[in-house]
């Protein structure tokens, strides 16, 4: 999916014992399991706008929050249209 050039978008992402799922302005968009677990190790590598096969994000990141537990659906929605 690419995200739209010029246009404001809310991107979430929750990730829940090994499964990612990911949020295009309060929709979910994508729901991976075997997501490495790498906010409770202290070696793991979580990068955001680059990883790396792909060509690196040009543009800009704004009001980046981190939460202590996972978002619901219906949390995230709502913060998708608080947001611009």
């Amino acid at each position: 999916m690419k995200i739209p050039v010029n246009e404001w978008s809310h991107l979430a992402f929750t990730v829940q014992e090994g499964t990612i799922k990911v949020y295009v302005n309060g929709v979910e968009k994508f729901n991976r399991s075997g997501f490495p677990n790498v906010f409770t190790t202290t070696n793991g590598t979580f990068a955001l706008g680059v990883n790396w096969w792909d060509t690196p994000f040009k543009g800009q990141l704004d009001e980046l929050r981190v939460y202590e537990s996972v978002l619901t659906s219906a949390q995230v929605a709502e913060l998708a249209q608080k947001t611009p």
